[in-house]
């Protein structure tokens, strides 16, 4: 996969992740129960604590410097979810929103400035994007399409 084809599989799983949700009340967004006790608020407020991450680990992996240690910093990666669902609640859904977009737009920037080798095929960098972004936006964009449909929202 080069930059251009990553680029373009970036923007499509994104938009798919934002029609996933489009259209739903604050009421409905703040509804528990879309994955486990998750509401769509929860998973967006998930989505963006992982592109964040992508935004503090990509320039240390370029650097050469090893990803973080989920594992020895919150006992796995089960563990940071919770840790950092519990920390985003006290955020509104309008903050949410806002912070979906603005770290989007940021972790966009990072990667539409990144040099286009660092897409070679499984290049550390590219694993953690990948990671971070179009391994993860469809399973959350699934979960809230199928929410809907189990709720017929």
């Amino acid at each position: 996969m080069d930059k251009a084809e990553f680029l373009e599989h970036f923007n499509t799983s994104w938009q798919a992740l934002l029609s996933a949700f489009q259209g739903l009340s604050p009421e409905q967004m703040k509804r528990a129960g879309v994955t486990e006790t998750w509401s769509v608020k929860d998973i967006l407020g998930h989505v963006t604590t992982w592109e964040q991450e992508a935004l503090q680990a990509l320039p240390d992996i370029q650097a050469g410097k090893p990803a973080p240690d989920y594992l020895q910093l919150f006992g796995g990666i089960n563990g940071f979810n919770a840790y950092m669902v519990l920390a985003k609640n006290r955020h509104s859904l309008d903050e949410v929103l806002q912070n979906l977009t603005k770290v989007h737009e940021k972790l966009l920037r990072l990667v539409e400035e990144t040099d286009p080798a660092e897409f070679a095929d499984e290049s550390p960098f590219l694993l953690c994007l990948r990671a971070n972004t179009t391994d993860h936006y469809p399973e959350h964009t699934q979960a809230i399409l199928d929410w809907r449909a189990r709720n017929a929202i």
